[in-house]
């Protein structure tokens, strides 16, 4: 009786580690290709999170338009329903917009059945700008077997990063720590993100980006969206 429910407690721990580790296991793979993929076509992707930011991303935006550069924006359903014009200008100055859920629930932290929920709600308000098989980032990065099936099931791609710009941490490094990772490994997909907070994280963001482009023309990198990379339209190295 011992053994047998000793194989089961087993078994259980083995299940629920699939559930988080699997998804976690597969993005690993897919962060390496897509490093690999940034080195070989000499590329720097910006990607925006959590927004938009009635406040902050018009600035961005500008900033974007000043430096002919492109980003992925990955919204969040309900701050785009509340900015649809906002939206609009995003799509209009040639941005790619992907969804990032509805109400960015965590997966990891809520009950399965309600994530699933918040990636479907988050697709049907960004419906008007995002396809039902779209870009996607999961909130935080978490993922299960359960969310990750939901997004396999729509065909949607997901869309996961190299470099965290920093900008989201307790203490902000350096404006420049972002760019000097991606000179170290020669490009690479960033995290930043748009949604308003304080001065102090607008101003780093903004800066942030302004010296990622700042590499880019050093560098002689192209600044291109992940639809743009992964469809191998960005500029290949010699």
């Amino acid at each position: 009786m011992i053994g047998t429910a000793l194989i089961a407690g087993g078994s259980a721990l083995a299940a629920a580690g699939s559930w988080y580790l699997a998804p976690m296991a597969a993005r690993k793979l897919q962060e390496v290709q897509l490093r690999n993929l940034c080195i070989a076509t000499k590329s720097l992707v910006l990607t925006y999170d959590d927004g938009p930011g009635e406040k902050l991303t018009p600035q961005l935006l500008d900033l974007l338009k000043l430096r002919n550069a492109r980003a992925t924006f990955f919204l969040t359903g309900f701050r785009a329903t509340d900015n649809p014009e906002l939206v609009d200008e995003i799509a209009g100055q040639g941005h790619e917009i992907a969804c990032h859920t509805q109400q960015h629930l965590n997966a990891w932290r809520t009950s399965p059945w309600r994530s699933v929920h918040d990636i479907d709600e988050g697709y049907q308000s960004l419906a008007r700008w995002v396809p039902q098989d779209g870009w996607f980032r999961p909130p935080f990065g978490k993922l299960t077997l359960l969310t990750w099936a939901r997004i396999k099931s729509r065909k949607a791609p997901l869309g996961w990063w190299t470099i965290r710009s920093g900008d989201d941490a307790e203490v902000l490094p350096e404006t420049d720590t972002a760019a000097i990772k991606v000179k170290r490994d020669g490009g690479g997909v960033v995290l930043l993100h748009d949604f308003d907070r304080s001065d102090q994280r607008a101003e780093f963001m903004l800066e942030s980006t302004s010296k990622l482009l700042d590499a880019a023309d050093e560098h002689g990198w192209t600044v291109c969206t992940l639809s743009e990379l992964t469809g191998e339209n960005c500029k290949r190295a010699a």
